[in-house]
């Protein structure tokens, strides 16, 4: 790899966000864990064709977002910028909604792609703690001679037109459950046929932090009230990672398989471990991994790292990121993540539009299902960023 690679984030063709309330040198630092993360996921893309390993693609991901990382922000020898993986990669198949990223021990390291797979693609870089986080879904096999229909094709629609939606319903002073009911009312288009997945909660962002306190709930449970502990209004400067998780299941409720975690993330509990091999492999987890999640791929010893966890996780210095499914191995699955950061307009992106699926004009994918509802229809046919409008000399204004 050579330093070519890694363009400077002033130089992308990223959109440009404006935001008073965060520091230009921060916005700088997101943008460039964004181009990171997603030169790697269009690695990954590439390479997602029947046949591909998954643990390959897992570990080639992974090793970009690492060699990319070392190219940027090396200037400060004394005290040097922390960078890296903000998300290991991972790839779920099919009904498997998330976390998947096996060991080369695990039974699933032997996995490859099969024509006609439903794969969400997640991972995420970090610049100085700034962590951008990204993800879409694709179909192993499609092409524009041999589009994806039918049902594939209307989850792939939803949940992109859903997480464009969001995107557009975010903006200073508006309430995220405002965001929830406007998916929700988009999802009704669908005839029932695609349903989110319950539970799955978007955070805000902050240094250090992927996990912050403001949640958006798309698909809340009965549990997940709507309470003045959860309600907030969007403020400019916000960041949030927007994760967009729907299902063909009739079960919108995922299960968990704690026999296949593999990626962990250190809490900021203290307890005194008694165990030798938890106290080695707790320190490796800190010198490697810091506040982010981690996959024990990254560990010197895998087995040792297997048992050194288990006191972590059981006195809380761990949290899991278990393996979950639908629960019908039939069911497919669709994910788009997008990092965003609200401006005094709304939101705008910080990582990249995705490049499988781009919506109605896409090749790749045909869905037939149309929103019928206008407003819903008006904000998804129009631009994310508000058009720019000049006064003329008349005093009349025109389209910039």
């Amino acid at each position: 790899m050579t330093s070519e690679t890694v363009k400077p984030a002033t130089e992308s063709k990223t959109a440009e966000p404006t935001s008073t309330a965060l520091p230009a040198d921060t916005l700088t630092k997101y943008k460039t864990a964004a181009e990171i993360g997603s030169k790697a996921l269009q690695l990954v893309i590439s390479k997602a064709v029947p046949g591909s390993n998954l643990l390959a693609l897992c570990q080639e991901a992974d090793k970009s977002i690492e060699e990319s990382c070392a190219l940027v922000y090396n200037k400060d020898k004394k005290n040097p910028t922390k960078k890296g993986i903000a998300f290991p990669c991972t790839l779920s198949i099919n009904n498997v909604v998330c976390h998947f990223t096996p060991l080369p021990t695990d039974p699933g390291a032997k996995q490859e792609l099969q024509e006609g797979d439903v794969v969400k693609i997640m991972l995420g870089a970090h610049i100085d703690g700034y962590a951008s986080i990204i993800g879409e879904t694709i179909i192993v096999g499609a092409s524009a001679t041999a589009a994806v229909t039918g049902v594939k094709a209307d989850l792939l629609a939803a949940a992109y037109n859903a997480t464009e939606l969001a995107l557009r319903l975010v903006k200073p002073g508006v309430k995220n459950w405002d965001v929830t009911d406007g998916v929700q009312k988009l999802l009704k288009a669908y005839g029932g046929s695609i349903k989110g997945m319950e539970g799955m909660v978007s955070h805000q962002h902050e240094q250090n932090v992927i996990d912050g306190k403001k949640t958006i709930n798309l698909f809340p449970t009965t549990e997940q009230h709507r309470d003045k502990d959860s309600t907030f209004m969007f403020e400019e400067g916000d960041v949030f990672g927007l994760d967009v998780l729907l299902t063909t299941g009739v079960d919108t409720k995922s299960k968990s398989h704690g026999d296949r975690t593999s990626i962990y993330q250190k809490t900021t509990s203290t307890y005194q471990l008694k165990m030798k091999t938890s106290r080695a492999t707790y320190g490796e987890i800190v010198k490697k991994a810091g506040a982010f999640p981690f996959t024990l791929r990254t560990l010197e010893d895998q087995t040792k790292s297997r048992m050194g966890v288990k006191e972590c996780v059981q006195h809380g210095l761990l949290k899991e990121f278990d393996v979950s499914t639908t629960s019908d191995s039939k069911d497919f699955t669709a994910q788009y993540f997008v990092t965003f950061v609200v401006t005094k307009t709304g939101a705008s992106r910080i990582t990249p539009v995705p490049t499988f699926y781009t919506g109605n004009s896409s090749e790749l994918v045909k869905s037939e299902v149309k929103v019928q509802d206008e407003e819903l229809a008006a904000l998804l046919a129009r631009g994310l960023k508000p058009k720019k409008f000049k006064k003329q000399t008349n005093g009349e204004t025109k389209e910039a």
